[in-house]
């Protein structure tokens, strides 16, 4: 059997390792699956073969997956047949690295001035333009924290640098 592909994805606020999210969107395009909400189910139980989702969390996850499905088609659609490389930091895939921001909704104000600093791009506005959201986790340079010290609400927080020792085994 070959080696499953994995990546993080967010679902809700947190982020969530899940492997072979490559096979199954492909398998599903491939098939003529347009990514709708009627597929969420479908795309629940295809994950549940290799991944644990547990059942209070799997609306979350149902969006998550239908999110990150309708990715995979436009990449598709534009001629890129595979998810975003994120590339590495210090040999490490960007992917296994647990360093992005947490947004404490019940503490934002949704002022954007986090959504305004980053040049990463990882925070935006949801659609209706009211509420910022961490929208690209992934995209936040490793060990980076500045976001953090710009919100005036203090709404930001980032694991302890630390942890970066730990992952390179220091």
């Amino acid at each position: 059997m070959s080696k499953l592909s994995y990546h993080q994805i967010l679902v809700g606020r947190f982020m969530s390792g899940m492997s072979g999210l490559d096979e199954m969107f492909g398998e599903l395009y491939e098939a003529g699956c347009a990514p709708d909400e009627a597929l969420g189910p479908e795309l629940l139980a295809r994950a549940r073969k290799h991944n644990y989702i547990p059942a209070p969390a799997e609306a979350d996850y149902a969006a998550a997956l239908l999110r990150e499905y309708r990715t995979y088609c436009e990449q598709r659609g534009r001629g890129c047949a595979c998810q975003t490389d994120y590339g590495t930091w210090r040999g490490i895939p960007r992917e296994q690295i647990p360093w992005f921001p947490t947004l404490y909704e019940d503490l934002c104000d949704d002022c954007g001035k986090c959504v305004d600093f980053c040049p990463e791009k990882v925070f935006a506005f949801r659609e209706d333009n009211q509420d910022v959201y961490v929208a690209s986790p992934l995209k936040c340079q490793v060990g980076c924290n500045q976001c953090a010290r710009v919100c005036p609400q203090k709404a930001i927080s980032f694991p302890p640098p630390t942890m970066l020792q730990t992952l390179l085994g220091g």
